[in-house]
Protein backbone atom coordinates (compact mmCIF):
# COMPACT_ATOMS: atom_id res chain seq x y z
CA UNK A 1 0.00 0.00 0.00
CA UNK A 2 1.39 3.42 -0.94
CA UNK A 3 1.38 6.49 1.27
CA UNK A 4 -1.44 7.97 -0.84
CA UNK A 5 -3.54 4.84 -0.38
CA UNK A 6 -3.03 5.01 3.37
CA UNK A 7 -4.43 8.55 3.63
CA UNK A 8 -6.18 9.60 0.37
CA UNK A 9 -7.84 12.64 1.97
CA UNK A 10 -4.46 14.28 2.48
CA UNK A 11 -4.17 14.88 -1.26
CA UNK A 12 -7.09 17.31 -1.06
CA UNK A 13 -5.09 19.53 1.33
CA UNK A 14 -1.70 19.34 -0.38
CA UNK A 15 -0.60 22.69 -1.87
CA UNK A 16 0.19 22.78 -5.56
CA UNK A 17 3.42 24.35 -6.73
CA UNK A 18 3.38 26.49 -9.88
CA UNK A 19 4.78 24.94 -13.05
CA UNK A 20 8.45 25.51 -13.81
CA UNK A 21 9.19 28.05 -16.57
CA UNK A 22 11.28 26.78 -19.52
CA UNK A 23 14.48 28.34 -18.13
CA UNK A 24 13.65 27.39 -14.54
CA UNK A 25 13.01 29.53 -11.50
CA UNK A 26 15.59 31.95 -10.13
CA UNK A 27 15.71 34.01 -6.96
CA UNK A 28 14.68 36.96 -9.16
CA UNK A 29 11.50 35.41 -10.62
CA UNK A 30 10.08 33.33 -7.76
CA UNK A 31 6.29 33.42 -7.57
CA UNK A 32 4.78 35.13 -4.53
CA UNK A 33 3.12 33.24 -1.69
CA UNK A 34 4.93 29.93 -2.03
CA UNK A 35 3.83 27.24 0.44
CA UNK A 36 5.97 26.77 3.55
CA UNK A 37 8.92 24.39 3.21
CA UNK A 38 9.46 25.23 -0.48
CA UNK A 39 13.09 25.39 -1.63
CA UNK A 40 14.73 26.46 -4.87
CA UNK A 41 17.01 23.66 -6.05
CA UNK A 42 18.66 23.90 -9.48
CA UNK A 43 15.87 26.09 -10.86
CA UNK A 44 13.06 23.86 -9.57
CA UNK A 45 10.73 24.42 -6.64
CA UNK A 46 10.79 21.53 -4.17
CA UNK A 47 8.39 21.19 -1.25
CA UNK A 48 8.74 18.73 1.64
CA UNK A 49 5.76 18.30 3.93
CA UNK A 50 6.75 18.21 7.59
CA UNK A 51 5.80 15.36 9.90
CA UNK A 52 5.31 15.84 13.63
CA UNK A 53 8.54 14.04 14.59
CA UNK A 54 10.55 16.21 12.20
CA UNK A 55 9.04 19.44 13.54
CA UNK A 56 9.52 18.34 17.16
CA UNK A 57 13.22 17.59 16.58
CA UNK A 58 13.86 20.90 14.82
CA UNK A 59 11.98 22.88 17.50
CA UNK A 60 13.71 21.09 20.39
CA UNK A 61 17.21 21.40 18.95
CA UNK A 62 16.70 25.08 18.12
CA UNK A 63 15.63 25.86 21.69
CA UNK A 64 18.41 23.84 23.34
CA UNK A 65 21.16 25.15 21.07
CA UNK A 66 19.95 28.73 21.42
CA UNK A 67 20.26 28.45 25.22
CA UNK A 68 24.01 27.76 24.82
CA UNK A 69 24.63 30.07 21.87
CA UNK A 70 27.23 32.81 22.48
CA UNK A 71 26.52 36.38 21.38
CA UNK A 72 28.53 36.07 18.15
CA UNK A 73 26.11 33.47 16.72
CA UNK A 74 22.37 33.03 16.15
CA UNK A 75 20.34 29.87 15.57
CA UNK A 76 17.93 29.92 12.64
CA UNK A 77 15.22 27.56 11.45
CA UNK A 78 14.39 27.06 7.76
CA UNK A 79 16.21 30.09 6.35
CA UNK A 80 17.45 29.82 2.77
CA UNK A 81 21.13 30.10 1.86
CA UNK A 82 22.04 31.42 -1.57
CA UNK A 83 24.25 29.01 -3.50
CA UNK A 84 23.51 30.53 -6.91
CA UNK A 85 20.64 32.49 -8.42
CA UNK A 86 19.04 29.11 -9.26
CA UNK A 87 19.68 27.30 -5.94
CA UNK A 88 18.90 28.39 -2.40
CA UNK A 89 18.52 25.35 -0.15
CA UNK A 90 16.77 25.82 3.16
CA UNK A 91 18.37 23.78 5.96
CA UNK A 92 16.19 22.70 8.85
CA UNK A 93 18.57 24.44 11.26
CA UNK A 94 21.52 26.74 10.78
CA UNK A 95 23.90 28.62 12.98
CA UNK A 96 24.79 31.99 11.49
CA UNK A 97 27.17 34.75 12.47
CA UNK A 98 25.33 37.39 14.52
CA UNK A 99 26.83 40.10 12.32
CA UNK A 100 24.71 38.74 9.43
CA UNK A 101 21.40 39.01 11.28
CA UNK A 102 18.97 41.52 9.83
CA UNK A 103 15.26 41.46 10.68
CA UNK A 104 14.34 42.05 7.02
CA UNK A 105 16.63 39.36 5.63
CA UNK A 106 15.05 36.46 3.72
CA UNK A 107 18.21 34.66 2.60
CA UNK A 108 21.75 34.21 3.94
CA UNK A 109 25.02 34.10 2.02
CA UNK A 110 27.25 31.03 2.57
CA UNK A 111 29.98 33.03 4.34
CA UNK A 112 27.45 34.08 6.97
CA UNK A 113 26.72 30.47 7.98
CA UNK A 114 28.81 28.37 10.39
CA UNK A 115 26.69 25.19 10.51
CA UNK A 116 23.71 23.64 8.74
CA UNK A 117 21.59 20.67 9.81
CA UNK A 118 19.11 18.51 7.95
CA UNK A 119 16.59 16.31 9.78
CA UNK A 120 15.78 13.32 7.60
CA UNK A 121 12.17 12.72 6.62
CA UNK A 122 11.03 9.91 4.34
CA UNK A 123 9.96 12.49 1.73
CA UNK A 124 13.32 14.25 1.68
CA UNK A 125 15.77 11.48 2.60
CA UNK A 126 17.55 11.33 -0.76
CA UNK A 127 17.99 15.12 -0.91
CA UNK A 128 19.11 15.28 2.75
CA UNK A 129 21.65 12.43 2.46
CA UNK A 130 22.93 12.90 -1.09
CA UNK A 131 22.16 16.31 -2.59
CA UNK A 132 22.21 18.79 0.26
CA UNK A 133 25.63 17.85 1.73
CA UNK A 134 27.22 18.35 -1.69
CA UNK A 135 25.51 21.73 -2.11
CA UNK A 136 26.51 22.92 1.36
CA UNK A 137 30.08 21.70 0.85
CA UNK A 138 30.32 23.63 -2.45
CA UNK A 139 29.17 26.71 -0.53
CA UNK A 140 32.03 26.22 1.95
CA UNK A 141 29.85 25.87 5.06
CA UNK A 142 32.26 24.44 7.68
CA UNK A 143 29.95 22.08 9.59
CA UNK A 144 27.05 19.83 8.54
CA UNK A 145 24.81 17.71 10.77
CA UNK A 146 22.64 14.93 9.36
CA UNK A 147 19.97 13.99 11.88
CA UNK A 148 17.97 10.77 11.72
CA UNK A 149 15.37 9.04 13.85
CA UNK A 150 16.68 6.53 16.36
CA UNK A 151 15.08 4.19 18.85
CA UNK A 152 12.32 5.69 20.98
CA UNK A 153 12.20 8.58 18.47
CA UNK A 154 15.41 10.08 19.85
CA UNK A 155 17.44 11.96 17.24
CA UNK A 156 20.85 10.69 16.18
CA UNK A 157 23.23 13.43 15.01
CA UNK A 158 25.97 12.63 12.49
CA UNK A 159 28.49 15.49 12.70
CA UNK A 160 30.59 16.31 9.60
CA UNK A 161 33.39 18.83 9.05
CA UNK A 162 34.45 20.27 5.71
CA UNK A 163 37.88 19.08 4.53
CA UNK A 164 39.19 19.92 1.06
CA UNK A 165 35.69 20.74 -0.18
CA UNK A 166 34.05 17.53 1.07
CA UNK A 167 32.27 16.71 4.32
CA UNK A 168 33.99 14.06 6.40
CA UNK A 169 32.16 12.32 9.25
CA UNK A 170 33.66 13.22 12.61
CA UNK A 171 31.38 11.53 15.14
CA UNK A 172 27.89 10.22 15.69
CA UNK A 173 26.01 11.47 18.74
CA UNK A 174 23.35 9.35 20.45
CA UNK A 175 21.72 10.26 23.74
CA UNK A 176 23.71 13.49 24.02
CA UNK A 177 25.26 15.95 21.58
CA UNK A 178 28.58 17.30 22.80
CA UNK A 179 30.69 19.34 20.40
CA UNK A 180 32.89 22.42 20.37
CA UNK A 181 32.15 23.43 16.76
CA UNK A 182 31.04 26.06 15.95
CA UNK A 183 30.86 26.67 19.74
CA UNK A 184 30.51 24.54 22.86
CA UNK A 185 27.23 22.63 22.74
CA UNK A 186 26.20 20.00 25.28
CA UNK A 187 22.54 19.01 25.02
CA UNK A 188 20.40 15.90 25.45
CA UNK A 189 19.14 14.23 22.28
CA UNK A 190 15.53 13.60 23.15
CA UNK A 191 12.17 14.69 21.78
CA UNK A 192 9.34 15.71 24.07
CA UNK A 193 6.31 13.43 23.98
CA UNK A 194 3.94 16.38 23.82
Amino acid sequence: MTQDEEDPDMLAFAPVLPGTPPDGWTLDNLPPDLPKHTELIRGTLVMSPQKVWHMAVVDTLKILIREQCPAEYEVRREMAIRKTNRSAPEPDLSIVHASAVDWDKTIYLPGEVAMVAEVISPESEERDRDDKPVMYAHMGIPTFWLIERGQDNAPIVHEHYLYAGVYKPIRTHTGRLTTSVPFLIDIPLTVPNR
